[in-house]
Protein backbone atom coordinates (compact mmCIF):
# COMPACT_ATOMS: atom_id res chain seq x y z
CA UNK A 1 0.00 0.00 0.00
CA UNK A 2 3.20 1.93 0.82
CA UNK A 3 4.34 1.81 -2.73
CA UNK A 4 0.95 2.34 -4.11
CA UNK A 5 0.29 5.82 -2.57
CA UNK A 6 4.22 7.21 -3.55
CA UNK A 7 3.29 5.74 -7.48
CA UNK A 8 0.39 7.43 -7.15
CA UNK A 9 2.03 11.05 -5.71
CA UNK A 10 4.51 10.60 -8.55
CA UNK A 11 2.27 10.51 -11.23
CA UNK A 12 -0.20 13.52 -9.56
CA UNK A 13 3.43 15.52 -9.50
CA UNK A 14 4.54 14.57 -13.48
CA UNK A 15 1.15 14.89 -14.66
CA UNK A 16 0.22 16.85 -18.25
CA UNK A 17 -2.30 19.03 -18.90
CA UNK A 18 -4.01 18.64 -21.69
CA UNK A 19 -5.70 20.96 -24.38
CA UNK A 20 -3.55 23.96 -25.95
CA UNK A 21 -2.15 26.50 -23.92
CA UNK A 22 -3.36 29.64 -24.16
CA UNK A 23 -1.83 32.87 -26.28
CA UNK A 24 -3.83 36.26 -26.70
CA UNK A 25 -4.38 36.97 -30.81
CA UNK A 26 -2.56 39.38 -32.54
CA UNK A 27 -4.96 41.32 -34.85
CA UNK A 28 -2.96 43.44 -37.75
CA UNK A 29 -3.80 46.89 -37.83
CA UNK A 30 -2.81 50.38 -38.86
CA UNK A 31 -2.16 52.01 -35.59
CA UNK A 32 -2.89 55.91 -37.21
CA UNK A 33 -6.03 57.33 -37.12
CA UNK A 34 -7.59 57.83 -40.60
CA UNK A 35 -10.14 60.53 -39.20
CA UNK A 36 -7.10 62.27 -37.89
CA UNK A 37 -6.81 64.43 -40.31
CA UNK A 38 -9.78 66.35 -39.53
CA UNK A 39 -9.44 67.32 -36.28
CA UNK A 40 -7.05 69.21 -34.06
CA UNK A 41 -5.25 66.00 -32.74
CA UNK A 42 -2.49 66.67 -29.71
CA UNK A 43 -1.47 62.65 -30.89
CA UNK A 44 -0.64 61.95 -27.31
CA UNK A 45 -1.71 59.08 -24.93
CA UNK A 46 -5.20 60.10 -22.68
CA UNK A 47 -4.54 59.80 -19.01
CA UNK A 48 -5.28 56.31 -17.73
CA UNK A 49 -8.12 56.74 -15.54
CA UNK A 50 -8.50 60.27 -15.53
CA UNK A 51 -12.13 61.46 -15.07
CA UNK A 52 -13.02 63.00 -18.65
CA UNK A 53 -16.19 64.70 -17.15
CA UNK A 54 -14.38 67.41 -14.99
CA UNK A 55 -12.75 69.00 -17.91
CA UNK A 56 -16.37 70.97 -17.79
CA UNK A 57 -16.27 72.05 -14.49
CA UNK A 58 -19.92 71.24 -13.70
CA UNK A 59 -20.29 69.64 -10.09
CA UNK A 60 -23.93 68.83 -10.74
CA UNK A 61 -22.45 66.53 -14.00
CA UNK A 62 -19.59 64.85 -11.68
CA UNK A 63 -22.39 64.26 -8.63
CA UNK A 64 -24.93 63.02 -11.46
CA UNK A 65 -22.16 60.07 -12.85
CA UNK A 66 -20.98 59.42 -9.04
CA UNK A 67 -24.52 58.55 -7.89
CA UNK A 68 -25.04 56.12 -11.11
CA UNK A 69 -21.82 54.28 -10.00
CA UNK A 70 -23.66 53.71 -6.72
CA UNK A 71 -27.24 53.47 -7.32
CA UNK A 72 -27.66 52.03 -10.86
CA UNK A 73 -29.58 48.76 -11.16
CA UNK A 74 -27.97 47.24 -14.31
CA UNK A 75 -24.36 47.86 -12.24
CA UNK A 76 -25.45 45.87 -9.04
CA UNK A 77 -26.47 42.69 -11.72
CA UNK A 78 -23.00 43.65 -13.62
CA UNK A 79 -21.46 42.96 -9.50
CA UNK A 80 -23.45 40.08 -8.71
CA UNK A 81 -22.42 38.54 -11.87
CA UNK A 82 -19.05 39.13 -10.95
CA UNK A 83 -19.78 37.71 -7.66
CA UNK A 84 -21.06 34.51 -8.85
CA UNK A 85 -17.94 34.38 -11.66
CA UNK A 86 -15.88 34.26 -8.40
CA UNK A 87 -17.92 31.42 -6.77
CA UNK A 88 -18.32 29.02 -9.75
CA UNK A 89 -13.95 29.02 -9.60
CA UNK A 90 -13.83 28.35 -6.23
CA UNK A 91 -15.93 25.46 -6.62
CA UNK A 92 -14.39 24.11 -9.63
CA UNK A 93 -10.83 24.71 -7.37
CA UNK A 94 -11.79 22.53 -4.92
CA UNK A 95 -11.05 19.67 -6.82
CA UNK A 96 -7.25 20.23 -5.57
CA UNK A 97 -8.21 19.30 -2.25
CA UNK A 98 -9.70 16.36 -0.57
CA UNK A 99 -12.73 15.31 0.39
CA UNK A 100 -13.83 14.04 3.91
CA UNK A 101 -17.36 13.09 5.20
CA UNK A 102 -18.12 12.62 8.54
CA UNK A 103 -20.94 9.86 9.28
CA UNK A 104 -22.72 8.03 12.19
CA UNK A 105 -25.60 5.57 13.11
CA UNK A 106 -27.40 4.02 15.47
CA UNK A 107 -29.81 1.31 15.29
CA UNK A 108 -31.79 -1.32 17.53
CA UNK A 109 -33.69 -4.34 16.10
CA UNK A 110 -35.39 -7.05 17.21
CA UNK A 111 -35.24 -10.08 15.72
CA UNK A 112 -37.41 -13.58 15.44
CA UNK A 113 -36.40 -16.18 17.76
CA UNK A 114 -38.15 -19.21 15.42
CA UNK A 115 -36.39 -17.70 11.84
CA UNK A 116 -33.00 -16.39 14.13
CA UNK A 117 -30.34 -18.56 14.66
CA UNK A 118 -28.06 -17.76 16.78
CA UNK A 119 -26.66 -14.12 17.64
CA UNK A 120 -29.22 -13.10 15.09
CA UNK A 121 -32.31 -13.75 17.62
CA UNK A 122 -33.99 -11.21 20.42
CA UNK A 123 -33.45 -7.48 20.53
CA UNK A 124 -29.41 -5.78 19.71
CA UNK A 125 -28.33 -2.74 19.14
CA UNK A 126 -25.43 -1.14 16.82
CA UNK A 127 -23.46 1.97 17.04
CA UNK A 128 -21.39 2.98 14.15
CA UNK A 129 -19.11 6.46 13.55
CA UNK A 130 -16.57 7.46 10.45
CA UNK A 131 -14.73 9.15 8.45
CA UNK A 132 -14.06 8.88 4.78
CA UNK A 133 -11.75 10.56 2.53
CA UNK A 134 -11.27 10.50 -1.25
CA UNK A 135 -8.96 12.52 -3.82
CA UNK A 136 -9.20 12.51 -6.76
CA UNK A 137 -5.37 13.16 -8.78
CA UNK A 138 -5.38 16.20 -11.26
CA UNK A 139 -3.26 13.44 -13.68
CA UNK A 140 -4.53 14.87 -16.87
CA UNK A 141 -4.99 18.49 -16.19
CA UNK A 142 -8.94 18.40 -16.04
CA UNK A 143 -8.98 20.67 -12.72
CA UNK A 144 -6.32 22.83 -13.85
CA UNK A 145 -8.35 23.74 -16.94
CA UNK A 146 -11.25 24.40 -14.94
CA UNK A 147 -10.03 26.62 -12.86
CA UNK A 148 -7.91 28.45 -15.81
CA UNK A 149 -11.46 28.62 -17.66
CA UNK A 150 -12.96 30.00 -14.34
CA UNK A 151 -10.33 33.03 -13.58
CA UNK A 152 -11.14 34.24 -17.16
CA UNK A 153 -14.44 33.96 -17.04
CA UNK A 154 -14.12 36.51 -13.71
CA UNK A 155 -11.89 38.76 -15.78
CA UNK A 156 -14.44 38.46 -18.80
CA UNK A 157 -17.54 40.09 -15.98
CA UNK A 158 -15.25 42.10 -14.88
CA UNK A 159 -15.21 43.80 -18.25
CA UNK A 160 -18.15 43.28 -18.33
CA UNK A 161 -19.26 45.65 -15.92
CA UNK A 162 -16.43 48.15 -16.83
CA UNK A 163 -17.80 48.31 -20.45
CA UNK A 164 -21.26 48.64 -18.79
CA UNK A 165 -19.90 51.98 -16.55
CA UNK A 166 -18.38 52.92 -19.70
CA UNK A 167 -21.96 53.04 -21.08
CA UNK A 168 -23.66 54.65 -18.09
CA UNK A 169 -21.25 57.45 -17.81
CA UNK A 170 -21.91 58.32 -21.28
CA UNK A 171 -25.58 57.80 -20.99
CA UNK A 172 -26.04 60.40 -18.45
CA UNK A 173 -23.50 63.12 -19.80
CA UNK A 174 -25.62 62.75 -23.35
CA UNK A 175 -29.22 63.10 -21.41
CA UNK A 176 -27.53 65.61 -19.24
CA UNK A 177 -25.92 68.04 -22.19
CA UNK A 178 -29.15 67.39 -24.04
CA UNK A 179 -31.18 68.71 -20.76
CA UNK A 180 -29.03 71.97 -20.72
CA UNK A 181 -29.32 72.34 -25.01
CA UNK A 182 -32.92 72.28 -24.55
CA UNK A 183 -32.77 74.31 -21.68
CA UNK A 184 -31.26 77.15 -23.80
CA UNK A 185 -33.35 76.33 -26.88
CA UNK A 186 -36.26 77.06 -24.50
CA UNK A 187 -34.50 80.39 -23.61
CA UNK A 188 -33.19 81.21 -27.35
CA UNK A 189 -37.30 80.63 -27.98
CA UNK A 190 -38.54 82.88 -25.33
CA UNK A 191 -35.83 85.73 -26.66
CA UNK A 192 -37.37 84.72 -30.29
CA UNK A 193 -41.09 85.56 -28.86
CA UNK A 194 -40.10 88.72 -27.18
CA UNK A 195 -38.46 90.40 -30.31
CA UNK A 196 -41.17 88.88 -32.87
CA UNK A 197 -43.79 91.09 -30.15
CA UNK A 198 -41.12 94.17 -31.15
CA UNK A 199 -42.22 93.62 -34.46
CA UNK A 200 -45.77 92.84 -34.38
CA UNK A 201 -45.90 96.29 -32.03
CA UNK A 202 -43.53 98.23 -35.12
CA UNK A 203 -46.69 96.74 -36.93
CA UNK A 204 -49.26 97.70 -35.03
CA UNK A 205 -47.75 101.27 -35.23
CA UNK A 206 -47.22 101.96 -38.85
CA UNK A 207 -51.17 100.38 -39.73
CA UNK A 208 -52.06 103.25 -36.92
CA UNK A 209 -49.87 105.64 -39.23
CA UNK A 210 -51.49 104.27 -42.69
CA UNK A 211 -48.32 103.49 -43.54
CA UNK A 212 -48.89 99.96 -43.67
CA UNK A 213 -51.94 97.43 -44.07
CA UNK A 214 -53.51 95.63 -41.01
CA UNK A 215 -51.89 92.92 -43.15
CA UNK A 216 -48.66 93.31 -41.47
CA UNK A 217 -49.67 93.29 -38.28
CA UNK A 218 -51.34 90.09 -38.65
CA UNK A 219 -48.44 87.82 -39.85
CA UNK A 220 -46.37 88.97 -36.92
CA UNK A 221 -49.03 88.02 -34.61
CA UNK A 222 -48.77 84.82 -36.84
CA UNK A 223 -45.22 84.50 -36.83
CA UNK A 224 -45.32 84.79 -33.04
CA UNK A 225 -47.99 82.67 -32.07
CA UNK A 226 -46.41 79.42 -34.22
CA UNK A 227 -43.13 80.20 -32.00
CA UNK A 228 -45.23 79.62 -29.16
CA UNK A 229 -46.74 76.96 -30.22
CA UNK A 230 -43.15 74.85 -29.77
CA UNK A 231 -42.57 75.62 -26.54
CA UNK A 232 -44.81 72.76 -24.26
CA UNK A 233 -43.14 70.22 -26.67
CA UNK A 234 -39.65 71.96 -25.70
CA UNK A 235 -40.91 71.75 -22.01
CA UNK A 236 -42.02 67.57 -22.16
CA UNK A 237 -38.26 66.75 -23.86
CA UNK A 238 -36.64 69.06 -20.44
CA UNK A 239 -38.77 66.82 -18.17
CA UNK A 240 -38.04 63.63 -20.33
CA UNK A 241 -34.22 63.87 -20.17
CA UNK A 242 -34.53 64.40 -16.40
CA UNK A 243 -36.47 61.75 -15.48
CA UNK A 244 -33.74 59.67 -17.58
CA UNK A 245 -31.19 61.02 -16.24
CA UNK A 246 -33.10 60.23 -12.22
CA UNK A 247 -33.90 56.35 -13.62
CA UNK A 248 -29.62 56.21 -14.85
CA UNK A 249 -28.92 57.46 -11.07
CA UNK A 250 -31.13 54.53 -9.65
CA UNK A 251 -33.70 56.84 -7.93
CA UNK A 252 -37.52 57.49 -8.74
CA UNK A 253 -37.69 59.70 -12.42
CA UNK A 254 -39.18 62.38 -10.59
CA UNK A 255 -36.19 62.69 -7.97
CA UNK A 256 -33.73 65.34 -9.76
CA UNK A 257 -36.91 67.35 -11.58
CA UNK A 258 -36.25 70.68 -9.05
CA UNK A 259 -32.51 70.04 -9.03
CA UNK A 260 -32.16 69.81 -13.02
CA UNK A 261 -34.82 72.28 -13.82
CA UNK A 262 -32.55 75.26 -12.65
CA UNK A 263 -31.09 76.65 -16.49
CA UNK A 264 -27.17 75.69 -16.36
CA UNK A 265 -25.14 76.92 -19.48
CA UNK A 266 -23.71 74.96 -21.67
CA UNK A 267 -20.08 73.90 -20.97
CA UNK A 268 -17.44 74.70 -23.41
CA UNK A 269 -14.83 72.81 -24.49
CA UNK A 270 -11.80 72.66 -26.77
CA UNK A 271 -11.65 71.04 -29.98
CA UNK A 272 -8.21 69.44 -29.76
CA UNK A 273 -8.22 65.38 -28.90
CA UNK A 274 -5.50 63.52 -27.14
CA UNK A 275 -6.67 59.98 -29.13
CA UNK A 276 -3.29 58.12 -28.95
CA UNK A 277 -2.53 55.42 -30.99
CA UNK A 278 -5.04 52.38 -32.20
CA UNK A 279 -3.40 50.29 -30.37
CA UNK A 280 -3.48 51.93 -26.98
CA UNK A 281 -7.36 52.60 -27.33
CA UNK A 282 -8.10 48.64 -27.87
CA UNK A 283 -6.30 47.96 -24.37
CA UNK A 284 -8.89 50.31 -22.58
CA UNK A 285 -11.63 49.14 -24.96
CA UNK A 286 -13.44 46.99 -22.06
CA UNK A 287 -15.77 45.22 -24.53
CA UNK A 288 -12.66 44.20 -26.97
CA UNK A 289 -10.95 42.67 -23.30
CA UNK A 290 -14.13 40.93 -22.73
CA UNK A 291 -14.23 39.15 -26.13
CA UNK A 292 -10.41 38.01 -25.15
CA UNK A 293 -11.09 36.64 -21.28
CA UNK A 294 -14.37 35.20 -23.10
CA UNK A 295 -11.58 33.16 -25.62
CA UNK A 296 -9.11 32.28 -23.16
CA UNK A 297 -12.15 30.28 -21.20
CA UNK A 298 -13.06 28.67 -24.18
CA UNK A 299 -9.57 28.03 -24.91
CA UNK A 300 -9.11 26.46 -21.92
CA UNK A 301 -12.54 24.26 -22.14
CA UNK A 302 -10.36 22.38 -24.54
CA UNK A 303 -8.45 21.43 -22.11
CA UNK A 304 -11.34 20.18 -20.04
CA UNK A 305 -12.95 17.86 -22.85
CA UNK A 306 -9.66 16.10 -23.86
CA UNK A 307 -9.01 15.39 -19.87
CA UNK A 308 -12.60 13.75 -19.71
CA UNK A 309 -11.41 10.77 -22.03
CA UNK A 310 -8.60 9.93 -19.87
CA UNK A 311 -8.59 7.57 -16.43
CA UNK A 312 -9.21 9.52 -13.48
CA UNK A 313 -7.28 8.19 -10.38
CA UNK A 314 -8.53 8.44 -6.68
CA UNK A 315 -7.25 7.78 -3.38
CA UNK A 316 -9.99 6.58 -1.24
CA UNK A 317 -9.78 6.30 2.91
CA UNK A 318 -11.81 5.63 5.91
CA UNK A 319 -11.62 5.34 9.39
CA UNK A 320 -14.33 4.63 12.06
CA UNK A 321 -15.95 2.47 14.96
CA UNK A 322 -18.74 0.05 14.96
CA UNK A 323 -19.75 -1.40 18.32
CA UNK A 324 -22.86 -2.44 19.99
CA UNK A 325 -22.60 -0.98 23.17
CA UNK A 326 -22.22 3.28 22.57
CA UNK A 327 -19.59 3.36 25.38
CA UNK A 328 -17.38 1.05 23.88
CA UNK A 329 -17.37 2.93 20.67
CA UNK A 330 -13.77 4.16 19.84
CA UNK A 331 -12.31 1.48 22.06
CA UNK A 332 -8.88 -0.10 20.42
CA UNK A 333 -11.30 -3.12 19.36
CA UNK A 334 -14.03 -1.58 17.47
CA UNK A 335 -12.31 0.73 15.58
CA UNK A 336 -12.08 -0.12 11.82
CA UNK A 337 -9.91 1.68 8.87
CA UNK A 338 -9.41 0.87 5.16
CA UNK A 339 -7.43 2.21 2.18
CA UNK A 340 -7.47 2.29 -1.37
CA UNK A 341 -7.48 2.79 -4.62
CA UNK A 342 -9.64 3.49 -7.40
CA UNK A 343 -9.10 3.98 -11.64
CA UNK A 344 -12.03 4.48 -14.03
CA UNK A 345 -11.27 5.13 -17.57
CA UNK A 346 -14.35 5.65 -19.89
CA UNK A 347 -13.12 3.10 -22.83
CA UNK A 348 -16.56 3.26 -24.33
CA UNK A 349 -18.93 6.16 -24.33
CA UNK A 350 -21.04 6.29 -27.96
CA UNK A 351 -18.31 8.82 -29.53
CA UNK A 352 -19.88 11.48 -26.75
CA UNK A 353 -16.37 12.54 -25.22
CA UNK A 354 -14.93 12.85 -28.56
CA UNK A 355 -17.81 14.86 -29.58
CA UNK A 356 -17.22 16.98 -26.09
CA UNK A 357 -13.48 17.86 -27.54
CA UNK A 358 -15.13 19.14 -30.79
CA UNK A 359 -17.35 20.97 -29.22
CA UNK A 360 -15.12 23.05 -27.08
CA UNK A 361 -13.17 23.68 -30.49
CA UNK A 362 -15.93 24.83 -31.99
CA UNK A 363 -16.56 27.07 -29.76
CA UNK A 364 -13.06 28.27 -28.86
CA UNK A 365 -13.14 29.24 -32.68
CA UNK A 366 -16.29 31.05 -32.81
CA UNK A 367 -14.83 33.11 -29.74
CA UNK A 368 -12.00 33.95 -31.83
CA UNK A 369 -14.27 35.51 -34.22
CA UNK A 370 -16.30 37.42 -32.03
CA UNK A 371 -13.13 38.76 -30.57
CA UNK A 372 -11.79 39.89 -34.05
CA UNK A 373 -15.03 41.29 -34.97
CA UNK A 374 -15.38 43.38 -31.49
CA UNK A 375 -11.71 44.77 -33.10
CA UNK A 376 -13.17 45.97 -35.74
CA UNK A 377 -16.17 47.40 -34.38
CA UNK A 378 -14.25 49.25 -31.81
CA UNK A 379 -12.29 51.31 -34.38
CA UNK A 380 -15.42 51.32 -36.21
CA UNK A 381 -16.84 53.25 -33.57
CA UNK A 382 -13.39 55.18 -32.89
CA UNK A 383 -13.83 56.23 -36.06
CA UNK A 384 -16.60 57.48 -36.52
CA UNK A 385 -17.09 58.86 -33.16
CA UNK A 386 -13.90 61.10 -34.50
CA UNK A 387 -15.36 62.22 -37.18
CA UNK A 388 -18.29 63.36 -36.27
CA UNK A 389 -16.86 65.43 -33.51
CA UNK A 390 -14.34 67.19 -36.15
CA UNK A 391 -17.58 67.43 -38.47
CA UNK A 392 -20.13 68.82 -35.66
CA UNK A 393 -16.99 71.16 -35.17
CA UNK A 394 -16.32 72.48 -38.68
CA UNK A 395 -20.65 72.76 -38.65
CA UNK A 396 -20.48 74.85 -35.43
CA UNK A 397 -17.92 77.39 -36.47
CA UNK A 398 -19.89 78.05 -40.11
CA UNK A 399 -23.68 78.13 -38.30
CA UNK A 400 -21.92 81.00 -35.69
CA UNK A 401 -20.49 82.43 -39.24
CA UNK A 402 -23.77 82.45 -40.31
CA UNK A 403 -25.64 83.62 -37.18
CA UNK A 404 -23.67 86.67 -37.26
CA UNK A 405 -24.30 87.91 -41.23
CA UNK A 406 -28.14 86.86 -40.66
CA UNK A 407 -28.04 89.31 -37.48
CA UNK A 408 -26.86 91.82 -39.63
CA UNK A 409 -29.10 91.00 -42.75
CA UNK A 410 -31.93 91.58 -39.98
CA UNK A 411 -30.98 94.49 -38.18
CA UNK A 412 -30.79 96.11 -42.12
CA UNK A 413 -34.02 94.64 -43.07
CA UNK A 414 -36.26 96.42 -40.05
CA UNK A 415 -34.22 100.01 -40.46
CA UNK A 416 -35.29 100.10 -44.09
CA UNK A 417 -38.86 98.56 -43.16
CA UNK A 418 -39.28 101.52 -40.50
CA UNK A 419 -38.38 103.74 -43.14
CA UNK A 420 -40.26 102.39 -45.62
CA UNK A 421 -37.91 101.13 -48.06
CA UNK A 422 -38.50 97.38 -47.89
CA UNK A 423 -42.14 95.39 -47.29
CA UNK A 424 -42.63 93.58 -44.22
CA UNK A 425 -42.67 90.36 -45.49
CA UNK A 426 -38.78 91.09 -46.47
CA UNK A 427 -37.91 91.94 -42.79
CA UNK A 428 -39.97 88.66 -41.96
CA UNK A 429 -38.08 86.58 -43.70
CA UNK A 430 -35.00 88.46 -42.15
CA UNK A 431 -36.21 87.32 -38.74
CA UNK A 432 -36.70 83.82 -39.58
CA UNK A 433 -33.56 83.05 -41.19
CA UNK A 434 -31.71 84.49 -37.79
CA UNK A 435 -34.20 82.70 -35.32
CA UNK A 436 -33.45 79.34 -37.33
CA UNK A 437 -29.60 80.31 -37.58
CA UNK A 438 -29.87 80.56 -33.93
CA UNK A 439 -31.36 77.61 -33.09
CA UNK A 440 -29.38 75.57 -35.29
CA UNK A 441 -26.40 77.17 -33.45
CA UNK A 442 -27.98 75.92 -30.20
CA UNK A 443 -28.59 72.80 -31.21
CA UNK A 444 -24.73 72.02 -32.91
CA UNK A 445 -23.05 73.41 -29.50
CA UNK A 446 -25.07 70.35 -27.71
CA UNK A 447 -23.84 67.96 -30.56
CA UNK A 448 -20.59 68.90 -30.09
CA UNK A 449 -20.79 67.80 -26.32
CA UNK A 450 -22.69 64.81 -26.85
CA UNK A 451 -20.30 63.61 -29.89
CA UNK A 452 -17.67 64.32 -27.33
CA UNK A 453 -19.58 61.76 -24.77
CA UNK A 454 -19.44 59.41 -27.49
CA UNK A 455 -15.95 59.86 -28.47
CA UNK A 456 -14.71 59.20 -24.57
CA UNK A 457 -16.85 55.93 -24.44
CA UNK A 458 -15.25 55.20 -28.20
CA UNK A 459 -11.48 55.48 -26.94
CA UNK A 460 -12.35 53.05 -24.26
CA UNK A 461 -12.86 55.68 -21.43
CA UNK A 462 -9.69 57.49 -20.68
CA UNK A 463 -9.24 60.64 -21.69
CA UNK A 464 -7.26 63.84 -21.10
CA UNK A 465 -8.66 67.70 -21.21
CA UNK A 466 -6.28 69.61 -23.53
Amino acid sequence: MSRLLLMALLAAISGCTLGPDYKPPVFQHNEQWHSESMIKSEGKQPAEGSLWWQQFNDPLLAGLITQTMQGNRDLAVALANIERAKGLRREVAAGYLPTLDAGGSASRSRYSRQTGFGANTGTRSTFSAALDASWELDLFGRTRRSVEAADAQIEGTQAARQALMLSLTAEVAVSYFELRGLQRQMQMTMRDIELLKEVEEIAQARAELGVASDMDQSQARGERENIEAGLPNLQAEITARIYRISVLTGQAPEFYAATLKQDRPLPVVTDRVPVGLRSQMLKRRPDVRQAERELAAATATIGVARANMFPSFSLTGSAGSSARVFTDLFTPATLTRSIGALLNWPLFAGGALSAGVDIAEADTQAALARYEQSVLLALEDAESALMRYASEWQTLKRLRAAEASRKHAYEIARLRYEAGQDTFLLMLDAERALITTRNNVVSSETRVLTTLAQLYKALGGAWQPA
